[in-house]
């Protein structure tokens, strides 16, 4: 018996956690992504959230990545043995029954959360738990859409866009047929910014590729996965710019500013094919959306002013 197996199941739990959902990175992220969607109902001075409300939407959206966190674990397990076995799973650190026992606590907890916070998003929570299902039974087509990388992360980046409204939906206690059009517009803006996330985390310079692991640069190309990623970022500019409460002198500069940095580092990364810029695109591409979210926060503050 390994050390790993004589721990009780808890101190397992909190391994699986620490290599696989790692609790600051993790927190500050949804805490940024839920704030964002906070500061955008709470900019025009029109709707009040309660500190319980602002909680309980927290952890719902906590629970709900926690839970596709889960999901991937269960949908790699055979490309984790061969190529990942050191993983939790591979390595017997817990079981597949752990695993769909605390899918389907999340599950529960989700709508337990949303629904105090508010009954009307359970509207749109439902719909988002029953796509992340589909997603996690890969929409029953997995030997179609495996082989195609791009189209395989954007069908399952898409559940950011419910799971969006869901929040949304919390934090006015809306029903989702009464929510802004301009709330649909961050949504999508929140969709582009995860695919951002997800291309730039798989782009690599050509002596880090791994045989018979697929990457956007070895789909595309290493300029075309930049193309790919900026399409993204040029999108997500357009809508975020498109909703008037963002329309401001602060958001367009920073943008700018950024947009410029994303551009400058692809180009440096796919000119010079070696390190340390691969490892700079790729920090710099998860860090994009954690600078999104901080100056939507901050362009709150400035309005607020």
């Amino acid at each position: 018996m390994s050390d790993e197996a004589s721990l009780n199941l808890a101190m397992r739990w909190l391994i699986f956690i620490k290599e696989r959902f790692e609790p600051f990175s993790h927190l500050a992220m949804i805490a940024l992504f839920v704030a964002g969607h906070w500061a955008m109902v709470a900019m025009p001075h029109v709707i009040f959230v309660p500190r319980s409300v602002s909680l309980l939407t927290f952890f719902g959206t906590l629970t709900f990545f926690f839970k596709l966190r889960l999901y991937d674990e269960i949908k790699d397990y055979e490309t984790d043995i061969a190529y990942n076995p050191t993983r939790p799973l591979p390595r017997g650190l817990l079981g597949h029954r752990h695993l769909y026992l605390a899918i389907g606590t999340c599950i529960s907890a989700e709508i337990l959360f949303f629904g105090i916070a508010s009954p009307n998003s359970l509207q749109i929570l439902i719909p988002a738990i029953a796509y992340s299902l589909l997603m996690y039974k890969e929409f029953f087509i997995p030997s179609l859409i495996r082989p195609k990388l791009t189209t395989y992360a954007v069908m399952h980046t898409v559940v950011t866009v419910l799971l969006s409204m869901t929040i949304f939906s919390a934090l006015t206690n809306a029903t989702v047929y009464n929510l802004s059009h301009e709330y649909l517009y961050f949504a999508l803006m929140s969709w582009m910014l995860f695919n951002i996330f997800e291309f730039g985390r798989k782009t690599f310079t050509d002596n880090e590729e791994r045989d018979q692991v697929p990457s956007y640069s070895n789909v595309w190309g290493r300029y075309g996965a930049v193309i790919l990623l900026l399409s993204q970022s040029i999108i997500m500019t357009i809508l975020l710019l498109s909703i008037e409460l963002f329309d401001s002198p602060f958001m367009k500069n920073t943008l700018i500013g950024i947009n410029i940095s994303l551009l400058i580092i692809g180009l440096l990364y796919g000119k010079l094919n070696r390190p340390p810029w691969g490892g700079i695109y790729r920090a710099f591409s998860s860090l994009y959306i954690i600078l999104i979210y901080a100056i939507i926060i901050a362009n709150y503050g400035i309005y607020r002013s």
